[in-house]
């Protein structure tokens, strides 16, 4: 700002408008420096720029008197009085003690009225009570350019009586614009209260709407806790009967295991009985009595394994629809590779994110079947998914191997 007005003082007006120019770009909103660039383009004899900073300035600072006083000065150097005197009222009004304002209006009314006067004289010169008051003006405010104005002579009474009216209309000028002044500043002062009233009630309708949006979101923080514990809820239902069923398959198994024995210790006590045949056909019958029982042994084995499978199956399902994750996890073998060849870490954190939060989950195991060699079982099934919006059914094999008792799942696949 410094750099541009001194510029300005010492006649380098290009100079200062490419340095006003370039600070603008950095910061357009810089109220000085956008007056400061008007007066720079009212120097080079710019006036429609000049107009039109100006303009934008009274657009955007409605309340600053300066703008105006500038933009009148302007107007009136282009000869448009009218609006001149129009836009000093304006500024007059946004500012009621704003004295240049007040200055150039009185002064462009004595010109208007000066040229007024040439104009009566020029159409009829032989009114001579207008020269007087013509010639008193013509002193005061003298034509610009050099122009020359025919005066005729007054006596020193007739100047004398011109300057008393002309006293007496300038103190009713001051007196209608002091109470033009305090009309504004009373009208100011109204707008004053009534904004601060509109503000008082904006502050009220913002205290009232935030402790609205508080509730609201206690109210939610209520929701949402009641959700989670009835989650974990039903989760814990869910884990229970889990639990509960497979003790009851253990059971079952273990009944079922010593029932298999039963039956196998009595084939073999019938097939040991006393014969009246030969030695030799004694002899031969009494190897497949020996075999019976291995094999029914391997099949009561086998059969036992297979329902451990269903079981581990389905407590992975269950899991699943629980959200209950260290379950569910924990059905996975550390030898488990995910099909999409990632690590397993990685694998079970993508688990994780995709299962965990969900509203409600269903997975339901159908038409399971398993094949057990040794510690190695198959299980395949169709899987039924539900989750929101997204339903499914798909074919899904599980191969599984037993580690330390526990049947966990090394591989999984869909489609066959």
């Amino acid at each position: 700002m410094d750099e541009v007005s001194r510029l300005l003082e010492q006649g380098k007006a290009p100079q200062a408008a490419k340095q006003a120019e370039a600070y603008l770009k950095q910061n357009p909103a810089d109220v000085q420096m956008r007056f400061l660039q008007g007066v720079i383009a009212a120097e080079q004899r710019q006036n429609a720029q000049a107009i039109k900073i100006f303009t934008a300035l009274t657009r955007d600072y409605p309340s600053l008197p300066e703008p105006y006083n500038n933009l009148a000065v302007l107007y009136a150097a282009e000869g448009q009085e009218r609006k001149a005197s129009e836009v000093l009222e304006q500024a007059i009004r946004t500012n009621p003690s704003y004295a240049t304002a007040h200055e150039n209006l009185g002064d462009l009314y004595a010109r208007m009225a000066s040229d007024a006067y040439a104009k009566a004289l020029q159409l009829d010169g032989s009114r001579q009570a207008i020269q007087p008051k013509l010639a008193l003006i013509t002193q005061i405010f003298p034509k610009q350019g050099g122009a020359q104005v025919k005066t005729a002579q007054a006596t020193a009474t007739a100047t004398a009586a011109s300057t008393k009216v002309a006293d007496a209309k300038a103190a009713q000028a001051r007196e209608a614009d002091a109470k033009l002044a305090e009309t504004r500043a009373a009208e100011a002062k109204a707008a004053e209260a009534k904004a601060a009233e509109f503000k008082a009630a904006e502050v009220k309708a913002a205290d009232a709407k935030a402790a609205q949006a508080k509730a609201a979101e206690a109210k939610a923080a209520e929701a949402k806790a009641a959700e989670a514990k009835l989650a974990q809820a039903k989760a814990a239902e869910a884990k229970a009967a889990e639990a509960k069923l497979a003790q009851e398959k253990a059971a079952q198994s273990a009944q079922d295991k010593a029932r298999a024995a039963e039956e196998a210790r009595q084939a073999a006590a019938k097939a040991a009985a006393p014969a009246t045949a030969a030695a030799a056909t004694a002899v031969a019958a009494a190897e497949p009595a020996k075999a019976a029982p291995a094999v029914d042994e391997k099949k009561a084995a086998q059969s036992a394994a297979a329902q451990e499978v269903e079981a581990a199956v389905k407590a992975w399902s269950t899991a699943w629809a629980g959200q209950d994750m260290d379950r569910y996890l924990d059905a996975y073998s550390d030898h488990f590779s995910p099909a999409d060849g990632s690590s397993l870490a990685k694998w079970k954190e993508q688990r994780r994110q995709r299962i965990v939060g969900r509203t409600a989950i269903v997975v339901n195991v159908r038409d399971l079947k398993v094949t057990v060699d040794g510690d190695k079982a198959t299980a395949q099934f169709r899987q039924y998914y539900a989750s929101g919006a997204l339903k499914t059914t798909t074919r899904k094999t599980l191969r599984m191997q037993r580690e330390k008792g526990q049947w966990r799942i090394t591989h999984e696949g869909t489609g066959s």
